[in-house]
């Protein structure tokens, strides 16, 4: 197995340590908290493919290597550390703290409740065709479907993956420019 893609590995390996530790504690668990959560994780995405990165580098012909061949290595262990963390967090949501999306539906349900309380609301609801023969509780099963879609760990597994794979992609593209023309010094790209 290639260096990057162990170091990769490492990184998930502290990020759930991490992320276990702030369930623990009950730190940064609030809604406010997250983004910083977010930040930890592409912190160590980062770094599992900058470290990761620079141990290959260490050890290859730098006349045989390509611009290519770099973004390529780079992105293996991105990917990695992509697929592993999405894994991770679908487990985290559905088995470990489920009660994080059962809160979030609790606050989309008593906002729901209150625009449908609302008659301007209601009345703008009524505007599209659907909901103009709806009955108050059709709307609102209809709402709640969609926020349950929402805030589902397989949806946000899903956003999770995807941002990650788009994250991977440019830093892998930043990272080989950063390193053949700055750390490693070739003028080749």
């Amino acid at each position: 197995m290639r260096i990057s893609l162990k170091i990769a590995i490492l990184f998930v390996g502290i990020w759930f340590t991490g992320k276990m530790v702030f369930f623990k504690t009950q730190i940064l668990q609030d809604e406010a908290g997250v983004k910083y959560q977010v930040m930890w994780n592409i912190l160590c995405l980062l770094l599992a493919m900058s470290i990761g990165t620079i141990a290959e580098k260490r050890k290859e012909n730098r006349q045989e290597s390509s611009a290519l061949g770099d973004i390529k290595n780079t992105l293996g262990g991105g990917m990695l550390y992509t697929v592993l963390v999405a894994g991770l967090i679908y487990l985290y949501y559905a088995k470990i703290d489920p009660s994080y999306n059962a809160s979030q539906l609790a606050k989309a349900e008593m906002m729901v409740n209150k625009m449908l309380d609302d008659p301007k609301a209601m009345k703008k609801l009524r505007d599209t065709p659907e909901s103009e023969v709806m009955t108050r509780d059709e709307i609102y099963k209809s709402q709640m479907d969609n926020y349950r879609a929402i805030f589902s760990p397989t949806a946000t597994m899903t956003i999770s993956l995807l941002g990650m794979l788009l994250l991977s992609t440019i830093n892998a593209i930043v990272l080989t420019v950063i390193f053949r023309r700055v750390l490693f010094k070739q003028r080749t790209l």
